[in-house]
């Protein structure tokens, strides 16, 4: 393993110190710099997690180019095999999810997506579980990411249970050297043409056999690693992932003295990527890049404000988390003068849970609305869902999203569980 690890550090050092292929050429791409080599160099690259998947199905061509629409840095995605060998794009180690699966193949459960060859998985329906306007979307190939993409931003893939994927390092490696897409450049934003992350070391070790120009980082993520091993990951990656709701500037500042990227893990209230980037966070990842480009660029978050916002969260009850009248739930609150009516808004947390408000609810001026995930009693300010289970997060905090009927984003919403 020693012997690896010597291999992988000479090899990933040259591209930090001087990535100057170009590849094919393209005119987003530069010489990297100084300063493009260098952390922390003033502001952040907004890289579009899953694509946009707070406005379009995650993982999908749809999501993609909608966060191309909103001006990402970066398309960030998670790479399996098919049964035959092809890459695709799914999070989920299996397909229940985000498709139709359980109805197109009722008997194949638990529906693994290594399970399903690529012409199967083309039958599933990857859009209308999340909205009704994308039905049809499919479950894309890497080759249908970059034929989407067109060099146009960066791309960070990530080598999802490469344990699950058997050869899916080498293959993903091969596949961006035949497009011309391994050499390691960087773009004018900043953003690498591409980088590979993964929670596998040996997976990322054997992707370097291949690909040794492009960037490597270990998808770590949470509290800010210690200091022996961002020692360790700096002899052979560019960056760590971290959360800034559990680090601080002085965490950030550690990872950059040794050379090292800071990512983060997916932020999208405006609080959270204002967090991000005054901790001084290079990559600020996100499910609404919109939103980040936005808060980054000292705008207003969101330009289809109506005054409807999330007034807070309560995620952990005493007792049961969907306890009939008293469970979990989310509050709204009109920030205007006037009445507004809210039938017909849903919400989303960062796992794309849905909670629906019904018809006939009219939010008067200065007033709460309490959404419950649970069964109850419906009031004029109180809604229930009637779901059997939990999914606000009680453990560490999350983000929740409302949006109008037309599906236009309101506001977004952070919390922390000390």
């Amino acid at each position: 393993m020693a012997a690896t690890v010597t291999l992988v550090t000479a090899s990933v050092a040259g591209v930090i110190v001087g990535t100057t292929a170009l590849g094919r050429g393209t005119p987003e791409a530069v010489e990297a710099t100084e300063a493009a080599r260098q952390p922390n160099r003033g502001h952040a690259i907004v890289t579009a997690h899953r694509g946009s998947p707070g406005l379009a199905p995650e993982e999908t061509v749809a999501s993609y180019r909608q966060a191309l629409s909103e001006g990402a840095d970066v398309l960030e995605g998670d790479v399996q095999l098919t049964a035959d060998g092809e890459l695709v794009l799914v999070h989920d180690d299996t397909l229940e999810r985000t498709t139709d699966v359980e109805t197109v193949f009722p008997e194949r459960a638990p529906w693994r997506v290594g399970q399903f060859t690529l012409a199967e998985l083309k039958r599933l329906d990857a859009g209308s579980w999340f909205h009704p306007r994308f039905a049809g979307e499919r479950v894309p190939t890497v080759a249908e990411l970059l034929r989407t993409n067109r060099g146009k931003v960066g791309l960070t893939l990530e080598l999802k249970a490469p344990e699950n994927s058997e050869g899916v390092a080498t293959k993903l490696a091969r596949e961006l050297k035949a497009a011309g897409l391994a050499d390691g450049a960087v773009l004018r934003s900043g953003a690498y043409r591409v980088m590979v992350h993964s929670r596998d070391e040996g997976a990322l070790k054997e992707f370097h056999r291949t690909a040794p120009k492009v960037q490597l980082a270990v998808l770590t993520g949470g509290r800010m690693l210690d200091d022996a091993e961002l020692d360790r990951l700096a002899d052979w990656t560019i960056g760590v992932f971290a959360h800034p709701r559990v680090t601080g500037a002085a965490d950030v500042e550690r990872a950059h003295s040794r050379g090292l990227r800071v990512i983060s893990d997916p932020v999208d209230s405006p609080s959270q990527i204002e967090m991000a980037s005054l901790q001084g966070y290079d990559w600020i990842v996100t499910n609404f890049p919109s939103t980040a480009r936005r808060v980054t660029e000292g705008k207003k978050p969101f330009p289809h404000a109506n005054g409807i916002v999330v007034d807070h969260v309560f995620p952990n009850p005493s007792g049961d988390d969907v306890q009939p009248e008293t469970g979990e739930h989310v509050t709204l609150r009109n920030a205007t003068r006037k009445p507004i009516d809210v039938s017909g808004y849903h919400l989303r947390d960062q796992a794309t849970n849905l909670l629906r408000i019904g018809e006939g609810y009219v939010l008067r001026p200065g007033s709460l609305l309490r959404v419950y995930v649970g069964p109850g009693t419906n009031t004029g300010d109180a809604y229930y869902n009637g779901l059997t289970t939990g999914f606000l997060n009680n453990t560490g905090g999350d983000t929740v999203s409302v949006y109008d009927p037309r599906h236009k984003l309101l506001d977004s919403f952070s919390y922390i569980v000390p």
